[in-house]
C-alpha cells in the first residue's frame, strides 16, 4: 500500500532515507501513535510505515492453521487497513507501507524492522494480551535496545506549544540527543530548551557558603558550550538553556507539561537481547510513565549514519 512521496522539507532541515516505523494494534493509543508517527514522517520528508505484530498462526502437526489462526490473520489485515487510512487521512501525500510481523513478543517482532528505522513510535499502552503493545512489553524493551529513537506517544493531542525540550547530562556523548533533538525542533519551526538537572548539595555545604546560584550560572556556561556548535549547524532554531536544581526525571516531567517532544538518552549500549528493560534508566522510566507529551529515548553515542550522509557534524566534532 503506498502513495506517491510528499514534498521534501525545506532546505536547511536535516533529511534521512529511514523511515519512521510505527506499532498498530488498533487501540486508541495505538491510534494516536499512528497519527502522530504520520505528522513526524510528514514534516522529516520520510516514508511511514505500519507494522502490525501477530502471533504466528497455530499449526496441527506442520500442516495448514487451525481457525484461530485464519481469524488472527483477518484481524491483522484490518488493523492494518484501519492505521493506514488514519495515516493518510491528513497526510495524503505521505508515502506509506504496511507490514505484519508474525511473533508472540510485540517488541521482538518490531525490533526486526528498528535496524533501517530513523524511530520507532509506539503508543503508551495497547490492547494487551497477546502480543498487545504494553507499554512494559514493547516500549520498555526496545528503548535502549535498538540503533534508532523509541518513541512513545503520551498526552493530549490537540496540545501545541512550539517546543522541544532535551534533557542533558554535563558528562558523557550527547551527541545523539542532540542530533534527534535538533532535527525535531528544526522540522516544527519549535524552539529547543536544553534541560540540565542539579541535584542541591548536601545541607553542610549550602552551609559552609556554598553559592546555589553560582553553580547554577556554572551549568548554564557549561550548557552553553556544549550547545555552540549545535546552534551554529541550526542557525533557524531558537535555543532555551535552562538548568533546573531537582531531580531529573521529575524536572523534565514538569517541563514536559509545556513541550511537545521530550528527548533524553538511554543508558548503556544496544544488544541483541530484549530481556531487560533496566537500559531505560530511571530518567527514561519516568518520562514514559508520567511525562504529559510524546517521549523519544535514543541510544547514547549513537549516530544514523542515514542522517549524517553527507554531513558533516557539528563544528569541532
Amino acid at each position: 500500500m503506498t502513495v506517491p512521496t510528499a514534498g521534501r522539507p525545506a532546505a536547511g532541515r536535516p533529511v534521512t532515507d529511514g523511515p519512521v516505523i510505527v506499532g498498530a494494534d488498533g487501540s486508541a493509543a495505538s491510534d494516536q501513535a499512528v497519527r502522530w508517527a504520520a505528522a513526524d514522517a510528514a514534516r522529516l520528508g520520510l516514508a511511514l510505515r505500519i507494522v502490525h505484530v501477530a502471533a504466528p498462526a497455530r499449526t496441527y502437526h506442520g500442516r495448514a492453521p487451525l481457525g484461530p489462526g485464519r481469524v488472527r490473520g483477518g484481524a491483522a489485515r484490518r488493523v492494518l487497513r484501519d492505521a493506514c487510512a488514519i495515516a493518510r487521512r491528513d497526510h495524503p501525500g505521505l508515502r506509506v507501507e504496511v507490514r505484519l510481523a508474525h511473533d508472540r513478543n510485540a517488541a521482538a517482532g518490531l525490533l526486526g524492522h528498528a535496524a533501517e528505522a530513523y524511530e520507532v513510535v509506539i503508543g503508551h499502552r495497547g490492547l494487551g494480551g497477546l502480543p498487545g503493545l504494553l507499554l512494559g512489553s514493547t516500549g520498555l524493551r526496545l528503548a535502549g535496545h535498538v540503533p534508532c529513537a523509541v518513541v512513545v506517544v503520551r498526552g493530549r493531542e490537540d496540545a501545541s506549544y512550539r517546543e522541544v525540550a532535551a534533557g542533558l547530562p554535563l558528562e558523557g556523548d550527547p551527541t545523539a540527543v542532540l542530533e534527534h533533538a535538533f532535527t525535531a525542533a528544526s522540522a516544527r519551526g519549535a524552539r529547543l530548551r536544553a534541560v540540565h538537572a542539579w541535584r542541591r548539595p548536601a545541607r553542610t555545604a549550602v552551609e559552609s557558603g556554598l553559592d546555589l546560584n553560582a553553580v547554577q550560572e556554572a551549568c548554564r556556561d557549561r550548557l552553553a558550550a556544549m550547545l555552540a556548535p549545535w546552534r551554529d549547524r541550526h542557525p533557524d532554531v531558537e535555543v532555551i538553556t535552562d538548568p533546573l536544581m531537582g531531580h531529573p526525571a521529575g524536572i523534565l516531567v514538569e517541563v514536559s507539561s509545556h513541550a511537545d517532544l521530550v528527548v533524553v538518552g538511554a543508558r548503556g549500549r544496544t544488544g541483541p537481547h530484549l530481556g531487560s528493560a533496566g537500559r531505560l534508566g530511571s530518567v527514561g522510566h519516568g518520562l514514559v510513565h508520567h511525562a504529559h507529551c510524546p517521549v523519544a529515548v535514543v541510544q547514547p553515542g549513537r549516530r544514523n549514519e542515514r542522517d549524517a550522509r553527507g554531513r558533516q557534524g557539528p563544528p569541532g566534532t
